[in-house]
């Protein structure tokens, strides 16, 4: 079944072309933001589903992969506040499931992986979401900065920070 909404400006977007074109960042995105890969197909499907909802609403201030993103990070950020799953991402190490044969978290079953992601974990919250954004989402430094409401100069400071402080880390643990 195919599902279609119109929007006002007579545009039709269906869910299909939704899933096509957001579902893998987003699953990379809710995945690292919750660390238990059940919960972030859990989160993705909310976030289509809010998407799909209100996508009539969409007043194109930013780009549609912006708008979208900023519903994963506040449905991913919810479920993180939800009691049921605190003991599940309250540890600050991913456990990855090296029998999952799922292609959305082969890159993150390497070693480096693994130590970059844990190294990203230890970083204070404002740093650990610029980076995350910027790295395994690709998005720009105007894009993150209409996600989380800053300016451009301080997501760059922020991201530069970050990284000064990982590549300390990740030197300390090769040491």
């Amino acid at each position: 079944m195919l599902f279609i909404f119109t929007t006002s400006d007579n545009d039709s977007t269906n869910i299909d072309y939704l899933i096509d074109s957001y579902s893998k960042s987003l699953m990379r995105l809710c995945y690292i933001y919750l660390k238990d890969y059940h919960l972030a197909e859990d989160a993705v499907q909310e976030t289509l589903f809010k998407a799909y909802k209100s996508y009539k609403y969409f007043r194109k201030e930013s780009s549609e992969k912006t708008w979208i993103t900023k519903i994963a990070i506040n449905t991913c950020k919810s479920y993180l506040r939800k009691y049921t799953n605190k003991e599940i991402v309250d540890s600050n190490y991913i456990l990855l499931d090296y029998e999952s044969r799922d292609e959305e978290t082969k890159f993150y079953r390497t070693d480096e992986a693994k130590d970059l992601l844990n190294a990203i974990y230890n970083l204070p919250q404002i740093y650990k979401q610029v980076i995350l954004l910027k790295c395994y989402l690709e998005l720009s430094i105007s894009e993150i900065s209409k996600i989380i409401k800053q300016k451009e100069n301080t997501v760059s400071v922020r991201l530069k920070r970050a990284k000064e402080i990982l590549k300390k880390e990740l030197k300390e643990e090769v040491i």
